[in-house]
């Protein structure tokens, strides 16, 4: 047996895992600890064990092999922060099945488009079921499979282990598939901590919701090390705060809208973070003045960094004492190489803006996309998603915008064109674009200058909108113009009436 194995609950000869196989040795070694604290709506507090969580996901993964859901099949789960939500990702892979993660909360049309590009075997939502797919609520999943056996079944590899589900350049939504086994090893959660800063049997705060990417990760690798995840159903500042005041939470990941929200807070204390051992931010664009805010709140070796993107290309981390030498940056990529080149693909001089490029020099992450063709992959293994930055002469990156149509607003990425062809619908709208402004808060702000051909309201827009769009893709502001303008080829400069819009308002105000 082997007994130096750097994850400290596999014992086993090999350094792979699987999820079941780590669940069942987590279980085994503290079956009555905490797993999952769970904070309700109301406030009030349920606690899952780890005997209770292997032994849930144990009869659903059952059930879903007796539904003949194995290897190849998969699993849309649109369902919130629930312990529930939990036991099924587990159930899902050690069926041998994809999970397929979606907000609750997200529209029809997108539900239906999702399920068309996966084909799923079972949809479990709590709201809208469409009719064309085998679907349960989670109440009537945990019902069914109340009978199957508390048992682990045989364990096996689910490749692919995940779909993520994102926005892509129209608008439209982006089917990634990660071709890998779930699970982990030695070497994964090596580097893991190196990026992140987590540690094993950590208390753990789960700051956003388990479809996003970084959330996702966060979750299940902490589950992966043995923390207490506690799990709230809903991030506002204060009960974040809160939370981490009541419970000492050690380790917490947020976006940086979260942070600017809770430093803003009147009765913010500082103290009420001080169990904290780590925080690691991602999901949008963190000032230097808002990381410098935090440093004094927390030292700046416990602040970690991460910047990635859904397709994989990359990704780079940094540390806070690492960043005060390399003030802005978002690091190094650990396991690969950064170039930044123009539009014609030639590599720019160091400080120079550019496209990002990226390229795994080892453990290149398989990746496939159903609905949308992957990256162009350049002759010397390079890829990009479009996102502009520089590096400095010591190969640190500087990320200075996303893709010129994507706007990151409160760590959410959204679509110009997908919040415009909304905006069209109404008979009262000509023509619109949708810009993102600078905002302290949200990174950026969605404005909607919106070209009529009679007047229509503010408010009468957001509610078409809503019919559509999730309420983070809603614009917070209007502009009602008689003409958008354009450049002498006929083009919207998306920059242009972004530099406008400050500029007038900087003058009205005074500035």
């Amino acid at each position: 047996m082997c007994t130096s194995r750097f994850n400290i609950f596999n014992h086993s000869n090999n350094s792979f895992f699987t999820p079941g196989t780590q669940l069942a040795n987590i279980a085994k070694a503290k079956p009555d600890d905490p797993a999952i604290v769970y904070i309700s709506p109301k406030n009030t507090e349920s606690v899952m064990t780890w005997r209770a969580l292997e032994e849930l996901s144990n009869r659903i993964a059952w059930y879903l092999m007796d539904q003949g859901i194995r290897s190849g099949k998969s699993v849309v789960v649109a369902l919130p922060n629930i312990p529930t939500h939990i036991a099924l990702a587990f159930g899902i892979w050690k069926a041998g099945a994809c999970y397929v993660p979606v907000s609750d909360r997200l529209p029809r049309r997108n539900l239906l488009e999702i399920c068309g590009c996966v084909s799923p075997s079972l949809v479990v939502t709590n709201r809208w079921k469409p009719s064309k797919y085998f679907s349960l609520s989670s109440t009537k999943l945990k019902e069914v499979c109340q009978e199957y056996p508390a048992e682990m079944p045989p364990d096996t590899l689910a490749v692919p282990n995940l779909a993520n589900c994102t926005g892509g350049t129209s608008g439209k939504t982006k089917v990634v598939l990660q071709n890998m086994p779930a699970g982990g090893s030695d070497e994964g959660l090596r580097a893991w901590f190196a990026m992140t800063g987590m540690r094993f049997e950590m208390r753990q705060l789960l700051a956003g919701p388990l479809f996003h990417g970084a959330p996702h990760s966060v979750a299940f690798n902490g589950l992966f090390c043995g923390n207490t995840l506690y799990m709230p159903s809903c991030f506002d500042q204060r009960a974040i705060v809160a939370l981490i005041k009541k419970h000492q939470i050690e380790y917490v990941q947020l976006v940086p809208t979260l942070m600017q929200r809770i430093i803003k807070m009147p009765d913010f204390n500082p103290e009420d973070l001080g169990s904290l051992k780590v925080l690691c931010h991602t999901g949008g664009v963190c000032s230097p003045d808002l990381k410098k805010e935090w440093f004094r709140i927390l030292s700046p070796e416990k602040i970690y960094e991460i910047y990635s993107m859904t397709e994989c290309v990359g990704i780079t981390s940094i540390r806070g004492d690492e960043w005060l030498i390399h003030e802005g940056s978002v690091g190094k990529m650990p396991c690969g190489s950064i170039a930044i080149r123009d539009d014609n693909g030639q590599d720019l001089p160091v400080g120079q803006a550019g496209n990002i490029y990226m390229s795994w020099t080892e453990n290149a992450p398989e990746i496939g996309f159903l609905n949308s063709p992957p990256p162009e992959i350049s002759k010397d293994g390079f890829r990009s998603v479009g996102d502009i930055g520089y590096i400095d002469n010591d190969g640190y990156l500087y990320f200075v915008d996303r893709r010129s149509d994507m706007i990151v607003t409160g760590g959410e990425n959204v679509f110009a064109n997908e919040v415009e062809t909304v905006l069209k619908k109404s008979k009262k709208v000509l023509d619109v674009v949708v810009v993102g402004i600078p905002d302290k808060e949200w990174g950026h702000r969605i404005h909607a200058i919106v070209e009529t051909k009679e007047p229509v309201s503010d408010k009468s827009l957001i509610r078409l909108a809503l019919d559509y769009l999730p309420p983070y893709k809603i614009p917070k502001s209007f502009e009602f113009v008689d003409e958008i303008p354009r450049n002498a080829n006929g083009k919207v400069v998306r920059s242009t009436l972004v530099e406008q819009y400050i500029k007038n308002n900087s003058d009205s105000n005074g500035d």
